[in-house]
């Protein structure tokens, strides 16, 4: 399984908004979870109540459930359903309390490919970090901040994650901090929220860590890290970072995230690398 690159991401785009002009549009070769993950995101803004996609795309959206996800019927009766065990479902993120069980059970589903305890719960960390942003960058009228959903893929030792939120979007969230306004005048507010210690709310319980931690664990893996909101977008893949943007504006933040399952993420290091919060000494840590 190849990693994903900015221009699969735009290409599937291309057909997204196909799908909204001319109600008809191509499907993926090689289906992954961000493909039915921004189709339902985009398919829930429109509201829609009836959709005909091929029977390989079919079967693969029965397995993830899709068609749950949207509350509308599937294309056909009978459904060749995919096996279980390497998929987390699209799951709508509609409650806040919900965070760390969704970390818990997207962490489990890792797990049956990779036991090092070390990358597990530094995949869990940032996971609760990721969703927790969804709810605390929210601008939705139907109760539902996103979703996310997930897949291994075992023989090729790689996983993917990806969450699309119905937030303000990055650019819009981090212009609420008024003393980040020449960089963001300047930057690429995509790569700029992955810094340390950029966020739209501070001293109001946002550190700004999750998307940092994010970069740090996938920089550790030489993962993917794509982060795409309005229309900008950043990317880390595998040593190479890709910062630009597009025609096409994406309505909230899309987090694409694949990593290698026999690579090891470390969240200690990751935290050591942070500077110490004032009044604290490295004594009052331990990983």
């Amino acid at each position: 399984m190849l990693y994903t690159s900015p221009q699969d991401l735009e290409i599937w785009f291309d057909q997204l908004e196909l799908l909204e002009t001319n109600q008809k549009c191509n499907g993926p070769q090689f289906i992954k979870p961000f493909h039915l993950a921004t189709l339902t995101h985009k398919l829930r803004q429109q509201k829609i109540s009836k959709l005909s996609i091929t029977e390989s795309l079919s079967n693969y959206a029965d397995t993830v459930k899709h068609w749950h996800a949207l509350d509308i019927a599937p294309t056909s009766i009978t459904i060749n359903r995919w096996p279980d065990g390497h998929y987390h479902p699209i799951e709508l993120l509609k409650n806040s309390n919900s965070v760390d069980d969704i970390a818990e059970k997207l962490t489990e589903l890792f797990s049956t490919a990779c036991k090092d305890v070390k990358t597990l719960d530094g995949v869990n960390t940032m996971l609760r970090e990721l969703i927790g942003n969804c709810y605390a960058h929210s601008d939705v009228t139907d109760g539902v901040f996103g979703v996310v959903c997930a897949q291994i893929w075992p023989k090729e030792n790689k996983a993917q994650i990806v969450i699309a939120d119905t937030g303000i979007g990055i650019r819009t969230s981090l212009m609420q901090n008024l003393s980040l306004y020449p960089k963001i005048e300047n930057e690429n507010c995509c790569e700029l929220s992955t810094e340390y210690g950029i966020t739209g709310k501070p001293g109001k319980g946002h550190s700004g860590y999750g998307l940092t931690v994010a970069r740090k664990l996938i920089e550790q893996n030489n993962g993917n890290l794509i982060v795409r909101s309005g229309t900008e977008m950043f990317c880390y893949q595998s040593g190479n970072v890709t910062s630009k943007s597009s025609q096409r504006d994406w309505e909230g933040t899309l987090l694409l995230i694949e990593w290698d399952i026999n690579a090891q993420m470390n969240i200690g290091k990751v935290y050591e690398s942070f500077p110490l919060p004032e009044g604290m000494t490295d004594d009052d840590f331990s990983f």
